[in-house]
């Protein structure tokens, strides 16, 4: 039998078993046979003895070390592992050196003090103790069976590369493969090691995640180290468009406490989640990011053709790789979902299945003017570390109808994908308390031509931390299973859509479906009466209107107030899932304006019932919410659904307002799921202004203006609500 020690980079140590001798050979390999034990040396100085098995460590070598998880930090442990890594190939000249210190050499002791105790023997050996951390990240992943390749090179079609950190298990065989690309770094916790000591600082971040977590201290410095990555991406995004000089901008002290890093990758495969399973994971940079190179004049174009190109090319390098069984799994959130479809609509070679959490497919409507014709300012960002003079944030403002050029499959800086063409197994997720994503995430489910597809609604903090949960992970790496490795589980005899239903102030139960929307949705219309401000299920009496002022200015302190109409508390429970729709009678005194919608629930003390998680970064988001340009209200009829109005878009199809004439509006919104009690109250806010969704040319129609909504038999205005057979729960 062969076993490996460390991660099989230490060559000429010595070792001996009952009936076995020699030398860790060039694949840092021994050989023993069931039942023996084994012992190292350098020569006739003792390392270690312990079982012989498949994997060993230092740890394998302290009977206390491994009694417990944090037994790297073990003295013994660390001290045996910096000095072999730092000798990594072992000469008989070196033998003969340290020899002389046989009876000397004493790892147990603080590592300050051994570095003393060591400092000659290492400096006639002209090597060097590795550094603390990297012994102790290496005897970690090494004890899980990991081997890590670092900035592996993945050739392109166009002769360029990309970079890729590779985590394989320490067994030799071949292995299907978990991979994903995208702009945040892939060192621990996103970031890029591209100055002197930031690999030290990478290393540093890795042993306290996992060695002291709990220090509040930890805590902050992990923070930080996501912040120094992921700042430059917020700070990017673009200023809130004629600001209330009045307001005063608060800072806030540091990021939200919700945002402390729970696992070793932000959006991407964790290694120790899917290795030690029987995978290997390939997280890749994007060019342009960290050290991959950009062309000479070359801008990095976020989610362009070339990018999409590149993540095929990454796909079917690795399904060649002779490690690899030729299957390949895309994983990842956010920015590492989107990417996968727009490499999937591509078919490379390998791709066998997907999991796309949170991301979403068409450029235009899902994330940029995801504001039904309104510019997504707060999510759009620059992910460059140094930005650029163009970036894909100044070309959608350069255009802002949709076109095929620039948003449609082959688009240059921000395409888009044929969610048609996405015949994968797929499972995609869905997170309600969250402004982006959501719709997109939803609608690759419903739009895919999969027959084989699954759909998570999961309440989460709006950073998907979840999806490192065990729960989670053992569902997805069923998934996975039965698609790469043809492991005959239930995972697809499960109920292909998995609903999340929230109760409120962090309550929720789960519902199981077996589509999404759910079948035998009732979608309930509340009419608005512009006479008494009401919302409810009998048609007004008489017509009516409400007008309010749309020369304002947009505010980060409060609600910019236009109508608000509100129910009676309800008389029975009300179970909601799927997208709310508002068609509205509306006008101006301009020839546009913008309509902001929020529905919010209130409870019988008419507190607001907050549906979002408590560690949410987006607690303020109501039930409901979305928004549209008027003069963006046509509808595509072969995409637009009685549940969603979907938008052309187009220039062509282009309709500004005539001053003071009357038009009729469908505003969508993204999913959502809520129970709403009785006794609670549904509220319908209909907004001037808000601060995600904005029109940076708003002073061509904000000016002067006034907005009317029409209610009553001539202009039927209602609120539309997804309305589930109830399921009753307790309270």
């Amino acid at each position: 039998m062969k076993g490996i020690f460390l991660d099989g980079s230490i060559k000429g140590l010595d070792y001996y078993t009952q009936t076995h001798s020699g030398v860790i050979d060039e694949q840092g390999c021994y050989e023993y046979e069931q039942g023996e034990e084994i012992t190292f040396s350098i020569g006739d100085l003792v390392i270690g003895s312990c079982q012989a098995k498949a994997y060993i460590t230092p740890v394998d070598f302290v009977v206390e070390a491994d009694c417990r998880e944090a037994s790297v930090s073990h003295y013994q442990v660390v001290n045996t592992a910096r000095l072999l890594i730092g000798l990594k190939t072992i000469t008989e000249q070196d033998k003969a050196i340290i020899e002389e210190y046989q009876y000397t050499w004493n790892p147990v002791m603080e590592p300050q003090k051994y570095e003393e105790a060591t400092a000659e023997m290492m400096d006639k050996l002209g090597k060097r103790l590795a550094r603390i951390e990297t012994a102790k990240n290496l005897v970690r992943r090494s004890a899980a069976g990991i081997l890590k390749e670092t900035d592996v090179r993945i050739p392109t079609r166009d002769g360029n590369y990309v970079l890729a950190d590779v985590y394989r298990p320490l067994q030799g065989g071949e292995y299907p493969v978990v991979m994903c690309m995208g702009v945040f770094g892939k060192s621990f916790i996103n970031g890029f090691p591209i100055k002197d000591g930031d690999e030290e600082y990478f290393e540093m971040l890795e042993d306290k995640f996992y060695d002291d977590y709990s220090s509040t201290e930890t805590k902050k410095l992990l923070q930080g180290a996501f912040f120094r990555r992921m700042a430059s991406c917020f700070g990017s995004a673009l200023p809130i468009p004629n600001l209330n000089p009045e307001d005063e901008v608060v800072h806030p002290d540091g990021p939200p406490p919700c945002l402390v890093p729970i696992s070793e990758a932000f959006e991407q495969p964790c290694a120790l989640d899917w290795v030690p399973y029987g995978y290997v994971v390939i997280n890749i940079e994007e060019r342009g990011m960290g050290q991959n190179p950009l062309s000479e004049d070359e801008l990095f174009k976020q989610f362009g053709r070339k990018n999409a190109e590149d993540y095929c090319d990454a796909i079917e390098w690795a399904a060649d790789m002779p490690w690899s069984s030729g299957k390949i799994g895309l994983f990842g959130a956010s920015y590492y979902a989107m990417t996968q479809y727009l490499a999937a609509q591509r078919r490379p070679k390998g791709l066998t299945a997907m999991i796309p959490i949170m991301g979403d497919y068409d450029s235009y409507r899902d994330y940029i003017y995801s504001g039904g014709g309104l510019f997504n300012r707060a999510d759009n960002m620059d992910p460059c570390t140094t930005p650029q003079e163009y970036d894909f944030m100044k070309k959608a403002l350069d255009e802002p109808f949709w076109n095929e050029e620039t948003y449609g499959v082959e688009g240059e800086y921000m395409s888009s994908c044929d969610i048609s063409k996405i015949d994968y197994p797929i499972w995609s997720a869905v997170e309600p308390d969250a402004s982006l994503h959501g719709k997109g995430s939803s609608e690759a489910y419903i739009n895919c031509s999969s027959e084989n597809k699954k759909l998570l609604v999961v309440n989460g903090c709006g950073i998907h931390y979840w999806m490192y949960n065990e729960f989670y992970l053992n569902k997805y790496r069923s998934f996975f299973d039965y698609w790469l490795k043809g492991e005959d589980n239930d995972i697809m005899d499960e109920p292909p859509v998995s609903i999340q239903m929230r109760t409120g102030n962090g309550g929720y139960y789960w519902r199981y479906e077996e589509d999404w929307p759910v079948p035998g949705t009732e979608y309930k219309k509340f009419y608005l009466d512009a006479k008494k401000m009401s919302l409810s299920e009998s048609k007004p009496e008489a017509d009516g209107k409400v007008s309010y002022n749309a020369d304002v200015y947009h505010s980060i302190n409060e609600r910019v107030e236009g109508a608000t109409f509100i129910s009676e508390p309800l008389k029975e429970d009300l179970e909601v899932a799927g997208y709310i729709k508002a068609g509205l009678y509306v006008s101006s005194t301009t020839n546009d304006m913008e309509i902001h919608i929020k529905v919010r629930i209130f409870d019988e003390n008419d507190r607001e019932v907050i549906y979002p998680a408590r560690t949410s970064m987006e607690r303020e988001l109501p039930l409901g919410f979305g928004a549209m340009l008027a003069s963006h209200r046509e509808l595509d009829q072969e995409r637009s659904r009685d549940y969603l109005p979907v938008y052309k878009h187009t220039k062509e199809a282009y309709q500004p307002l005539v001053p003071e004439e009357m038009v009729s509006c469908e505003v969508g919104t993204f999913p959502t799921t809520g129970v709403i009690r009785a006794g609670w109250k549904i509220c319908l806010e209909i907004d001037p202004v808000d601060n995600r969704w904005v029109n940076y040319n708003e002073e061509s129609y904000r000016k002067g203006s006034e907005n009317t909504i029409y209610t009553g038999e001539i202009a039927l205005s209602y609120l539309q609500l997804p309305v589930l057979p109830l399921v009753k729960q307790g309270k």
